[in-house]
């Protein structure tokens, strides 16, 4: 690496993980559309952890990282970063086929007020990002 310690945690993910998963649960709790914003917070939690479990690995592999590459939200773009320094990224095929959706979350998620996500999709999301997040932590990404 060029000078700079690995600055991302599996504890930061974790922390998103679980700030979706509550979001997810409190809109259960909510009427008809009243867990819209909720859901829309769920998102962005989850493609936060999405994009964190992506540079995680990046700056795991040793190699050396122009860090104004890793200031992105695109999960395409960081995928494909990583691969062009030649980090080997361990990426779920949920995460591969739903990397353009999932990106637009960073923004839309917060922000747009016409933004709809539904509820099975951001628990299907939840479970694939745990899983990955177990995996990693498992092979001893820290």
């Amino acid at each position: 690496m060029t000078g700079y310690a690995n600055p991302l945690t599996l504890g930061q993910i974790e922390a998103d993980l679980f700030v979706a998963e509550a979001l997810i649960e409190k809109v259960k709790t909510l009427p008809g559309r009243r867990g819209k914003f909720f859901r829309g917070q769920a998102a962005y939690h989850l493609q936060q952890a999405a994009e964190k479990l992506i540079k995680i690995q990046i700056y795991a592999s040793g190699l050396g990282i122009n860090h104004s590459k890793m200031y992105k939200h695109s999960l395409d773009d960081l995928i494909t970063y990583g691969q062009s320094l030649g980090a080997v990224l361990m990426i779920p095929e949920y995460v591969k086929r739903k990397k353009y959706i999932m990106t637009r979350w960073e923004a839309e998620g917060r922000y747009d007020i016409h933004f709809v996500v539904r509820l099975d999709t951001l628990e299907r999301c939840l479970a694939e990002l745990n899983n990955w997040y177990t995996i990693l932590k498992k092979n001893g990404i820290k």
